[in-house]
């Protein structure tokens, strides 16, 4: 867990993928490492969704078209 203000608000950035909101300094150092960590595992819970949402939309491909289209979608 990052240890300053200043670290948590660009961890927060990383995650958003932009600048941090500028109403999030108003926060305290416990409120946005809360913030840092519930954003962390939204994220982490997105990837493992859209995944399994990609593997069973994959059920619909015919097994031997499976491989190429995995391909072409970038899945592995």
């Amino acid at each position: 867990m990052p240890d300053t203000r200043d670290d948590v608000l660009q961890t927060i950035s990383q995650e958003l993928g932009q600048a941090a909101p500028a109403g999030l300094a108003a926060l305290d150092a416990k409120a946005l490492a809360q913030l840092g960590d519930a954003l962390r595992n939204a994220r982490r819970r997105q990837r493992l969704q859209l995944s399994a949402a990609a593997s069973s939309a994959l059920q619909h491909i015919p097994l031997l078209l499976r491989a190429p289209v995995k391909k072409i979608l970038g899945l592995r």
